[in-house]
């Protein structure tokens, strides 16, 4: 199984996502926000220079909610620097749609490869 450096990058931004998102829980200091802004970074430059190239219209679509799922992290970290509970609203958007796409583009690449 070959790892790629992509794919080691993108589980360690998100990994450093939910660490981010547990830590204001638990500690309230400076530098927790920097955590969550450096992994919805690495998460979004990541989807940003892999994207979906082939025809299928579906899977286009959904790897277009993906990015904006992952754009979304990014505000929410512009959010958690200047103070207050609101980027735990798009935190949770965020977090339902890459779970809705993590479902969803699975199930269309199998449709897609039963086609050919």
């Amino acid at each position: 199984m070959k790892i790629d450096i992509k794919d080691i990058i993108f589980k360690t931004s998100s990994m450093l996502v939910v660490v981010g998102a547990v830590l204001p829980l638990i500690v309230h200091e400076e530098w927790v926000p920097y955590i969550f802004a450096v992994g919805a970074a690495g998460m979004s430059v990541i989807r940003l220079i892999t994207p979906y190239r082939g025809k299928n219209t579906r899977l286009r679509r959904l790897s277009m909610i993906e990015l904006l799922a992952t754009l979304t992290l990014i505000f929410a970290s512009y959010l958690m620097f200047k103070g207050g509970n609101d980027w735990i609203v798009l935190l949770t958007i965020s977090a339902f749609l890459q779970l809705y796409t993590s479902i969803a583009i699975p199930r269309e690449a199998a449709k897609e490869k039963e086609k050919e």
